[in-house]
């Protein structure tokens, strides 16, 4: 079994916010795990991968806002919120 790598951040709202499940249960009792690419689930137990929620396809910054969704992330190392920077779109006119 391949070494599990320590996370050195997260998104600061819960994986369920994100419409992230547990793959093993469905259940929405997670967290983000300590572990890189990985939620934990409280009725299982367990670190596992879980389910992709929205990140599953494209994601429309302005319209998760509306619905309540950060994208800001805790750093875990050095204990601060790191603020999503979004890149303005830029149309090629021609």
């Amino acid at each position: 079994m391949p070494k599990l790598k320590k996370r050195t951040w997260h998104y600061i709202q819960n994986p369920a916010e994100y419409e992230i499940q547990c793959n093993l249960c469905n259940g929405v009792n997670i967290a983000w795990s300590e572990y890189e690419h990985k939620i934990w689930c409280f009725d299982c137990k367990k670190d596992t991968k879980g389910t992709e929620g929205v990140f599953g396809g494209p994601v429309p910054i302005e319209a998760a806002a509306m619905l309540g969704m950060r994208f800001d992330r805790w750093d875990m190392v050095k204990k601060r919120v790191i603020p999503l920077k979004a890149i303005p779109f830029k149309r090629n006119n021609k």
